[in-house]
């Protein structure tokens, strides 16, 4: 399992496309996911609170993203083990993030999630938010999106936790084919590291 990550509009939507194209061209059956899932339950009442409609402590709109995983663990493990390749965007790395921006305790969220299925690489998208405020308008954006300041706070987990963790940083700042460059170069060298073959 791939993650990637990254703050809002940095082009982790764009980048698991063309790796799920790419890997698809190499033979490999492969299945994307995208976190939040506002199609659960739980994914609905995500989307209450990003929209406004519900306010919500920060400790519980945490809760709810580890819930919102815990609801597709099962269809997680399946895949796996039919031997598919699952490239998420957004992961149980994106609640360490944001909830370390929003002040919480990483023991605590990271505890949140154990026993999740674990994304074997996961390569940070790292761009600053001020030079992604074009990617996507205003109207758009939920409350997470429209606040710059937890946007650079989270931006600052995500480089901290990478260098604690072993996550890979890509600049996400350069054109689209350049970004997916690094992130097939990445995935190159994970492959063969762990594999000691290419693709």
């Amino acid at each position: 399992m791939v993650g990637i990550e990254g703050i809002d509009a940095v082009g982790k939507n764009t980048q698991s496309l063309l790796l799920s194209k790419w890997f698809g061209k190499k033979g490999a059956k492969t299945t994307r996911m995208s976190f939040p899932d506002y199609d659960t339950s739980i994914g609905r009442e995500i989307k209450s609170f990003l929209s406004g409609r519900r306010t919500y402590p920060a400790e519980l709109q945490h809760l709810l993203f580890a819930a919102n995983r815990w609801e597709k663990s099962e269809e997680i493990r399946l895949r796996l083990e039919a031997g598919e390749i699952i490239i998420v965007n957004r992961y149980t790395e994106s609640n360490l993030a944001y909830g370390m921006a929003n002040g919480l305790d990483a023991a605590w969220l990271a505890n949140l999630e154990k026993g999740l299925p674990r994304a074997d690489l996961v390569i940070v998208l790292d761009a600053p938010p001020k030079s992604l405020s074009s990617r996507r308008p205003g109207s758009r954006k939920d409350a997470y999106e429209r606040s710059s300041s937890l946007q650079r706070t989270a931006q600052k987990a995500y480089r901290e936790l990478a260098r604690k963790r072993g996550w890979k940083l890509v600049d996400a700042e350069r054109p689209i084919k350049e970004v997916q460059a690094a992130v097939l170069k990445t995935i190159r060298e994970a492959i063969l590291v762990d594999r000691g073959t290419t693709i």
